[in-house]
């Protein structure tokens, strides 16, 4: 049976550290997870091959949703991904995020997707000092 796969894409080793922890809080992980990080300051055309590469080779047939934590220095390279290859890009990552994976396991890849998306932005809160609120 064909399953979702997720690639956690980031700039640093702050994906891979993420779904540590996040592994660590479960006994298990029912959807497949794999991090890859890439140099920021490589150019889309030096970092496609190694990202659809990787991609590729997790696919199991249901597509791979792709979670990094911004778009602004590379938003062409997850246009031309997301055209190219059976891929939904949600940015942003964060722990809730990636402790909302978990729940995806029948999800097609455009339902994971928003789903993730929507987890990643409830887990942002604001929690602001009292003694500067009155001021």
């Amino acid at each position: 049976m064909a399953s979702l796969s997720v690639l956690i894409l980031t700039r640093s080793m702050a994906g891979k550290e993420l779904l540590t922890v996040v592994r660590g809080r479960h006994d298990s992980m029912n959807i497949d997870c794999h991090t890859l990080t890439f140099n920021p300051e490589a150019t889309d055309q030096i970092v496609f091959p190694h990202v659809a590469g990787r991609i590729k080779r997790i696919d199991k047939g249901c597509g791979v949703v792709v979670l990094t934590e911004t778009d602004i220095t590379h938003s062409s390279l997850f246009d031309k991904l997301s055209k190219d290859l059976k891929v939904s890009v949600v940015t942003g990552l964060n722990d809730a995020m990636l402790e909302a994976i978990r729940d995806c396991e029948s999800m097609n890849i455009n339902q994971a997707a928003e789903y993730l998306a929507e987890s990643a932005k409830q887990g942002i809160k604001s929690y602001m000092s009292e003694s500067y609120a009155q001021s």
